[in-house]
C-alpha cells in the first residue's frame, strides 16, 4: 500500500481506517511527520499532522488515506 504522508484524513472512529501507535515524531516546517507502528509486525508508516496535534509518543492515531495505490508483494 502506497500513499503520500499528506494525503490522509485523521478519524476518530476506526471504520475501515488504519490505526497505529506513535513511534517517532519530528517537525518539518509547518507540519509534524509522525511514524506509526501498525499491525502485529509493527510495520512503520509515516503521516503528516498539524504542528498542534496532541499526538505523543506511544499514543494511538487513526487515519484513512485519501489517495493510494496497492502494489503486489512480489
Amino acid at each position: 500500500l502506497f500513499f503520500r504522508p499528506h494525503d490522509v484524513d485523521l478519524v476518530e472512529e476506526c471504520n475501515g481506517c488504519i490505526a497505529g501507535t506513535v513511534a517517532a515524531s519530528r517537525r518539518v516546517a509547518d507540519t509534524r511527520r509522525v511514524e506509526l507502528e501498525i499491525g502485529g509486525e509493527r510495520q512503520r508508516v509515516e503521516i503528516e499532522l498539524p504542528v498542534d496535534h496532541p499526538a505523543a509518543q506511544k499514543s494511538r492515531v487513526a487515519f484513512r488515506p485519501r489517495r493510494w495505490k496497492l502494489f503486489p508483494a512480489a
